[in-house]
């Protein structure tokens, strides 16, 4: 008796863990802020995609010398 009433609390408690976590992992970035339309934050996470090709791109140049001797950057860093 004293178990069964042990594991029904352990598995309620198991369960509601699992649904905080569900609930967590959906508000992520993917969902945006209450202030941006959906074509905004697509608009921003292809700007992020375009910036991190070109610096992949930059450090490939950097890799095999292709690009020019500077010790400036070409985008605005922070």
């Amino acid at each position: 008796m004293k178990n069964s009433i042990i594991t029904k609390c352990l598995t309620v408690a198991l369960w509601l863990c699992v649904l905080a976590g569900l609930v967590a992992v959906n508000t992520g970035c993917f969902a945006g802020s209450p202030g941006e339309t959906r074509s905004e934050v697509h608009r921003r996470h292809m700007r992020v995609i375009n910036t991190d090709k070109q610096q992949i791109q930059d450090d490939i140049d950097a890799v095999l010398l292709l690009n020019k001797p500077s010790r400036l950057t070409e985008k605005p860093t922070r």
